[in-house]
C-alpha cells in the first residue's frame, strides 16, 4: 500500500476559513491583551520530500480582536509555500462588520490534479468510479488571495455583542455560551452574511510537456451563517447551518464562467462526562454541493462553465473523505456524511511536558471517526445512497494556544492518509 503522508501546518491553510466573529481567551488573560505564538515544524510527503518551516500568530494587534498570522516552508525538492492573514480587522462606527485579508504564493515541483476537463465516460479522471492512478502531475505555480467581509445580524446572540469573547478554563468554555439551547435564530445563537472577492492563478506544467494547464478563477463568494452551537472552537451541543453560493463572471483571466451552491449541516450531542473523560461529543455533518451551470458537450465530453480544481463539488483531503488525497473527486455535484465520537481525558499532562509546554496545551482528544460521500454527473436520489465512497479513522487533537489542532489519520479501500490541520472539521 502506498503511504500518503500530507502534512498543512498550523494555520497554513487559512483562505476562506476564518469566518470568526470571536475571540478564544484564557481565565488568566484579559481583552485586550497581545498574545502571540510561534511554532516551528518538519514533515516529510511523497510529493514534496523533506520539508521545514515555521507558523506564527500575533492576536490582538492594533485592535482586541484582530490577528495576524502567517507560515511558510521549504522542501528538498525545491518546493516552498509562504501564506499571511490579516483576520477580524473592524473599521470605526462599524462594530457589526469584520474584515479579513488572506494571501497564499506556493511552487511544487511534484504538483496532482485528479480532474479532467472532459468527462467521456463515468470513470474519466476526478469522477466517482475514477482510477487513483488516473491523475496529471507536474510543477506547479500558485497565487490565492481573498478578501472578505462579514456582518453579525443584529439578532440572538448577536443582538447586543458583535464580537464574543470566549473565556475558558483549562480549555472549557465557562462564560455565557453563544447558544444551543433552544433553535431561534431571533433568540439563540448568531447569525453571519458574509462576503468574499478570490482571486486564484494556478498553472500545471507537466513533466517532459510543454503543454501548460492553466486553472485561473475569481469571482464572488456569499453566505448566510447560523451559528446556533455552545462554542464553536469545540462545540459540545447545539448546531450550524450554512448556505453558500459562489460565482465566478468570467471576468480577466477566468477560465470560465461558473456557480456552485453549496448546504453544510453540522449537529452535537452532548454525550455527558464520565470517570474517565471530562467531555464527550457526538458530532455530526452532512454537505452537498451543486453546479448547475456545469454543462457537457455530448460529441466531445468537454465540460464548460465548471469550477476549477480546489472550487466546486469536490472530495478528498483535510476535511472532507481524509483517506483521500486533495481534490481526489470532482464533478457536478456532491454529497458527504461524517459522524465523529469526540473524547476528552480528564488528565492532561502534555501541559507539563517541557518540550510541549509552551504550547499552552489546555486539553487533548481522541476522536473516532468514519465518512461517507461521492461525486456524480446529476444531482438526483442516487447522489444521496448509491456508490458511496468510505473511509474511516482517528484523529489526535490538542488544544494549544486557545486553537484546536488535529492529526487525522483515515484509511479506505484505496488508500490512507493523514492529515495535520488546524481548528475542528466543522468549524471552518
Amino acid at each position: 500500500m502506498k503511504k500518503l503522508l500530507a502534512l498543512s501546518s498550523l494555520l497554513l491553510c487559512l483562505a476562506g476559513n476564518v469566518i470568526a466573529d470571536y475571540i478564544t481567551l484564557d481565565e488568566s488573560e484579559e481583552y485586550g491583551d497581545t498574545r502571540w505564538g510561534a511554532v516551528p515544524y518538519a514533515f516529510s510527503t511523497e510529493t514534496l520530500g523533506t520539508a521545514v518551516g515555521a507558523a506564527a500568530y500575533v492576536g490582538g494587534i492594533r485592535q482586541p480582536q484582530s490577528s495576524l498570522v502567517g507560515a511558510a516552508f521549504t522542501t528538498s525538492n525545491d518546493s516552498w509555500l509562504m501564506a499571511g492573514a490579516l483576520n477580524n480587522f473592524r473599521f470605526d462606527n462599524m462594530e457589526r462588520w469584520f474584515f479579513d485579508i488572506y494571501a497564499q504564493g506556493s511552487h511544487f515541483t511534484d504538483q496532482r490534479f485528479y480532474d479532467s476537463t472532459h468527462r467521456l465516460t463515468s470513470s474519466t479522471s476526478g469522477s466517482n468510479d475514477s482510477s487513483p492512478d488516473d491523475f496529471v502531475s507536474g510543477i506547479s505555480n500558485d497565487l490565492h488571495i481573498e478578501i472578505s467581509a462579514r456582518y453579525v445580524l443584529p439578532i440572538g446572540a448577536g443582538k447586543d455583542h458583535p464580537l464574543t469573547v470566549f473565556k475558558t478554563h483549562r480549555g472549557m468554555l465557562y462564560t455565557e455560551p453563544t447558544g444551543g439551547s433552544a433553535w431561534n435564530p431571533l433568540t439563540s445563537g448568531k447569525t453571519l452574511l458574509g462576503a468574499k472577492y478570490f482571486y486564484r492563478y494556478r498553472d500545471l506544467q507537466k513533466i517532459d510537456d510543454e503543454d501548460l494547464i492553466k486553472a485561473n478563477t475569481n469571482g464572488l463568494e456569499l453566505w448566510l451563517d447560523y451559528n446556533n452551537t455552545d462554542f464553536l472552537p469545540n462545540a459540545s451541543y447545539g448546531s450550524r447551518q450554512k448556505f453558500t453560493i459562489t460565482r465566478d463572471f468570467g471576468l480577466g483571466d477566468s477560465a470560465n464562467s461558473w456557480t456552485n451552491l453549496e448546504l453544510d449541516l453540522s449537529k452535537y450531542l452532548d454525550l455527558g462526562t464520565s470517570d474517565w473523560f471530562r467531555q464527550q461529543v457526538l458530532a455530526l455533518n452532512f454537505w452537498t454541493s451543486h453546479t448547475p451551470t456545469w454543462k457537457v458537450d455530448k460529441e466531445t465530453g468537454f465540460v464548460d462553465h465548471r469550477p476549477p480544481p480546489g472550487f466546486g463539488s469536490e472530495l478528498g483531503g483535510f476535511d472532507r473523505m481524509r483517506a483521500y488525497p486533495q481534490g481526489r473527486f470532482h464533478d457536478k455535484s456532491a454529497v458527504y456524511y461524517t459522524a465523529e465520537m469526540r473524547l476528552m481525558p480528564k488528565i492532561n499532562g502534555l501541559d507539563s511536558l517541557p518540550l510541549l509546554k509552551y504550547l499552552e496545551i489546555d486539553w487533548w482528544q481522541v476522536v473516532a471517526f468514519v465518512e461517507a460521500g461521492r461525486v456524480s454527473r446529476k444531482y438526483d436520489a442516487d447522489l444521496y445512497f448509491k456508490d458511496l465512497k468510505w473511509d474511516a479513522g482517528l484523529s489526535f487533537r490538542v488544544m494549544a494556544f486557545r486553537v484546536p489542532l488535529r492529526l487525522d489519520w483515515a484509511v479506505s479501500d484505496e488508500d490512507y492518509s493523514i492529515w495535520a490541520m488546524y481548528k475542528q472539521p466543522f468549524a471552518r
